[in-house]
């Protein structure tokens, strides 16, 4: 018998040896894989809607004054979502040609107000502007208060509305 004791202790301790180096990797696997299925069971963080801001409205509107007074007509459409804006495609046909008929643009404007709700925002802004035509006709001067609404997508935000629109017409009436 004690033979047999000897072999089962010799057993034992060969188990005990082997398992000992084994065992904080077996620890560690079993901690990586309570951690990924914690992370796949965790709720997600609700996603954080865009604020339109002062910022993001000083943004577009200098996009816009510089788009103007460049004549660069590709600036001046970029800082607007025609595919969102009702009548949008008329819109557009009016800036294009508000640009093209000018020779010179000046335009100061004060950003009077930002409000901002899910996604979407309004800006007023007071703005003057004086036109020099190409025709050579006389300057034209305007000044109105302008409301913008805004939206935000994947591009970030732009201009799905301005009122009144007829402030960007070649005529001097707004």
């Amino acid at each position: 018998m004690s033979r047999l004791r000897k072999l089962k202790n010799t057993l034992v301790q060969l188990h005990i040896g082997l398992c000992r180096p084994i065992l904080p990797v077996l620890c560690l696997i079993a901690f990586s894989v309570v951690l990924q299925l914690a992370a796949q069971n965790a709720p997600a963080a609700p996603a954080q809607k865009p604020v339109f801001d002062d910022q993001a409205a000083t943004k577009l509107l200098s996009q816009l004054t510089q788009g103007l007074e460049n004549a660069n007509q590709k600036k001046v459409l970029s800082v607007f979502d025609f595919s969102h804006m009702n009548d949008g495609q008329r819109f557009q046909q009016q800036l294009i040609s508000f640009v093209a008929h000018a020779e010179s643009i000046r335009l100061h404007l004060n950003l009077v107000r930002v409000n901002s709700d899910s996604g979407k925002g309004s800006a007023e802004a007071d703005i003057e502007i004086e036109i020099e035509p190409r025709d050579g006709t006389l300057p034209v001067r305007k000044q109105a208060r302008l409301s913008f609404s805004a939206l935000s997508s994947a591009g970030g935000w732009k201009f799905v509305d301005v009122q009144p629109r007829g402030f960007f017409s070649n005529n001097s009436g707004q």
